[in-house]
């Protein structure tokens, strides 16, 4: 297996891409790109997740500090 066939491997299919916007989102891909309205949704949603992930980082690494 040559070193692009490996990086290419690890890369999420279509098929997985669409069944996690299904899952997460409740909708298709092709929604989430023709309708701006689920397009920033989605990104609300995502940005909401990140800054609650970094704030329980931010606590699990003061409680690592104590």
């Amino acid at each position: 297996m040559t070193n692009k066939e490996k990086h290419d491997s690890s890369r999420p299919t279509p098929e997985l891409l669409e069944k996690s916007m299904q899952r997460e989102h409740g909708m298709t891909q092709e929604e989430y790109e023709e309708q701006i309205e689920k397009k920033v949704e989605v990104e609300k949603k995502r940005e909401k997740d990140h800054e609650k992930n970094k704030q329980l980082q931010a606590e699990i690494n003061n409680q690592l500090r104590k």
